[in-house]
């Protein structure tokens, strides 16, 4: 015979999926966990029964809701717990805050009760591959129907990372949108910013300085110059000013240099040429170049130049002293005091000094 059975063992005989068993799991650890800390802090243990060590920490794990005693400042481990201190006897924690400790693992115990497990039982359904089929043409050989089908994969992944891509650039274009409105000066920089790292990564010049004043403008009176420095500059000088000022003239007149050229097809292109009006450097201008490099060139060899001492010795000889004999020494007068120096000198030094010359 068949045993009926009620609607609450149908639901404890269905298996439980892997995810209910791990939130199940979870929630029994909890609270357990919470269960421990509240008995030991709701449990007023006697003195006699009251656990001590003096590890220090070192054997057992630190106690870390409270690491040592406030009043004795004794270390404790987790084997002493929450009761008093087994030193001085001073409770670890004030009777206030074990109190809201108690009423805060109670609210949480509470909220794990209460919490509905909502679990989809339905087994997730798993995403479709998109599958490539490549059909053998007639006389076909299977290595170029298997190229042609790299092919498409390839194609098919590249297409997919651009979507990708293009999705991605899409959502920052939305929250700029929405950013305009409310900050439109953080837009323009911004744009300024991604113009500048445009232009580093890119590395091209865009500006160019034309600085006419510094061409006009020659150092002449510089007290480092040399006089013919100071010549050429003001030559140079005066040739550009000539230079501009047949610009300015030719502005005037309106005159253009146009270059024609025909295409092609036939048609004639006209294209503007500039070309700068430059005078000719004169004789007097070139013969100052000149002699300015000489005299540096000569400058800088003479700079180079280390003495030879060898070289120079044998310039000169070595002299020789004559001496006589029979040369007498000058008598001292009396009346002079003799004063004896402290650094004894000898009295022949000079005659050793010409012997050893002549040898």
């Amino acid at each position: 015979m068949n045993k009926s059975k009620t609607t609450s063992q149908l639901i404890k005989d269905r298996q439980l999926t892997i995810e209910e068993k791990k939130l199940k799991k979870k929630n029994l650890t909890n609270l357990k966990d919470i269960e421990s800390v509240l008995n030991n802090l709701e449990l007023n243990e006697s003195e006699s029964s009251a656990r001590v060590c003096n590890c220090m920490a070192r054997r057992h794990p630190l106690f870390e809701i409270a690491p040592n005693c406030l009043n004795c400042g004794k270390i404790i481990c987790s084997k002493e717990g929450l009761q008093p201190c087994s030193f001085c006897g001073s409770n670890m924690i004030s009777n206030n805050d074990k109190q809201d400790i108690i009423k805060l693992l109670q609210h949480e115990k509470s909220e794990i009760l209460n919490k509905p497990q909502i679990i989809s039982h339905q087994p997730t359904a798993k995403k479709k591959q998109k599958q490539i089929v490549v059909k053998m043409n007639p006389g076909e050989k299977f290595w170029e129907a298997q190229d042609r089908a790299f092919k498409l994969a390839e194609s098919e992944k590249q297409k997919q990372r651009q979507q990708q891509q293009e999705k991605e650039e899409e959502e920052p274009v939305v929250v700029l949108k929405k950013d305009v409105e409310s900050d439109s000066d953080l837009v323009r920089a911004q744009e300024n910013l991604n113009t500048l790292l445009h232009y580093q990564e890119t590395g091209e010049e865009r500006t160019k300085i034309i600085d006419n004043a510094s061409d006009f403008e020659f150092p002449s009176q510089s007290i480092w110059l040399s006089p013919e420095e100071r010549a050429l500059n003001l030559k140079k000088q005066q040739r550009l000013n000539r230079e501009l000022g047949l610009e300015k003239e030719r502005s005037k007149r309106g005159e253009r240099i146009v270059e024609m050229s025909i295409t092609k097809d036939g048609k004639v292109k006209m294209i503007e040429k500039y070309i700068a009006l430059k005078e000719e450097k004169s004789r007097d201008e070139i013969n100052l170049e000149n002699e300015i490099k000489k005299s540096k060139q000569a400058q800088q060899n003479t700079n180079n130049l280390v003495w030879d001492y060898e070289k120079d010795a044998k310039r000169w000889e070595k002299p020789i002293y004559f001496t006589t004999e029979d040369r007498k020494e000058p008598k001292q007068d009396s009346s002079v005091l003799e004063v004896k120096n402290r650094v004894q000198i000898a009295k022949n030094d000079d005659f050793d000094l010409i012997a050893t010359l002549i040898n």
